[in-house]
């Protein structure tokens, strides 16, 4: 405690002014403000698609299942040690209810995604963030997908008979649960829903694609073939043209005997390019005729031979699968809101040192059990 002198009294310090006063507590509010907090640990308003894709409002009563799934996710994300210390983020969290890719066998899709929003994002409000935010995109955060078969596949190639997806990397597994493209798979036995397409699925679907390659070029090209051009009637034309008009007429002949002469190199060059297609198919067809049956009913998986066969460098590399999506799985498509897979993503920013490893982390630090445990 320090005593006034004698000295002190007689000569006191002067008082700033109220103006000073004022303009400096101003700019300490300003500052306070404007600066980035040093992680989050501040969660914006809650925000919702206001309906699903298939027109139902997002509260609508069929849809409670899916909703007390999200609020134990919810709960789940909001006490996450992991989200709360990004840097320079706010967050939100924002539901989805959509219905399935395929309505009479599958369930409906739901998610509930965490978005950790940077500074550009940021409202006037204590933690506003603004409505544009997820165009902006966020910096980090979690989603969690109910009943969403496609989500860590990719469609590849599709047709009458068959739809290819590029399966999702495998990586180590979660607390006992598969992980594909960073996506932690929760199914009530631990199977995933997507088999290997074989590679005789995949020489078929080639070759079928091809033919129609070769079926496209027929209804494009055949009728140069079946129908030449007559230029003694195109010569006729030109004569009646001329009556009303002797340049244009020249012009019409002119244009008519030229294609005439040059008739005979284009079908040419239009029967090697027909001739080429048939060549790859017969290819095709032959590369399947020489494999072993043990051989076609490998796992395709995408080398760098052809057809995208691994070359035979690559037998042993760990090469991406095409898969299908598997029939025999179980989708319970008549209880459509009923939660029978559930899939935990962390955001995909390996290249950010900031927020893609404490998102790896955020995800191994749930309660799978308890995720699991919402699985019905």
């Amino acid at each position: 405690m320090t005593i006034p002198t004698e000295h002190d009294d007689m000569n006191p310090q002067p008082l700033p002014s109220v103006r000073t006063t004022l303009c400096v507590a101003a700019l300490a509010l300003l500052s306070a403000w404007a600066a980035p907090s040093a992680h989050a640990a501040c969660w914006a308003a809650n925000v919702a698609e206001p309906i699903s894709n298939d027109g139902l409002p997002i509260g609508h009563a069929s849809f409670v299942p899916l909703h007390k799934a999200m609020d134990t996710l919810e709960t789940m994300a909001r006490s996450n040690p992991g989200l709360d210390a990004l840097p320079e983020v706010r967050l939100r969290l924002k539901r989805q209810v959509m219905d399935s890719f395929a309505p009479g066998s599958h369930p409906r899709d739901a998610a509930l995604h965490v978005g950790g929003y940077g500074p550009k994002t940021w409202g006037p409000g204590e933690c506003e963030v603004i409505p544009q935010a997820d165009r902006l995109g966020a910096k980090a955060g979690i989603s969690f997908f109910i009943n969403s078969p496609l989500a860590p596949l990719q469609k590849w190639a599709a047709d009458e008979q068959l739809t290819a997806y590029l399966e999702g990397e495998r990586g180590e597994p979660v607390h006992g649960w598969p992980v594909y493209r960073g996506c932690a798979v929760l199914t009530a036995n631990k199977q995933v829903w997507w088999l290997p397409v074989s590679v005789g699925e995949m020489l078929d679907y080639y070759a079928r694609e091809q033919q129609r390659r070769i079926d496209d070029w027929d209804r494009r090209h055949r009728r140069h073939f079946d129908e030449p051009l007559d230029l003694a009637a195109a010569e006729a034309r030109a004569a009646d043209l001329r009556k009303l008009d002797e340049r244009a007429a020249d012009a019409a002949l002119l244009v008519a005997r030229q294609r005439k002469a040059g008739e005979p190199e284009y079908l040419r060059k239009l029967t090697e390019a027909r001739q080429l297609l048939v060549a790859e198919l017969d290819g095709l067809r032959s590369t399947r005729a020489a494999l072993a049956p043990a051989e076609l009913a490998e796992p395709y998986r995408l080398g760098s031979g052809r057809y995208r066969l691994p070359a035979p460098g690559e037998a042993n590399k760990a090469l991406k699968r095409l898969v299908k999506l598997d029939p025999a799985f179980g989708w319970d498509g008549r209880q459509r809101n009923r939660v029978q897979a559930i899939q935990v993503c962390p955001s995909e920013l390996d290249k950010n040192p900031n927020y893609g490893p404490p998102m790896r982390q955020a995800v191994r630090a749930l309660d799978f059990a308890r995720i699991a445990s919402l699985l019905n």
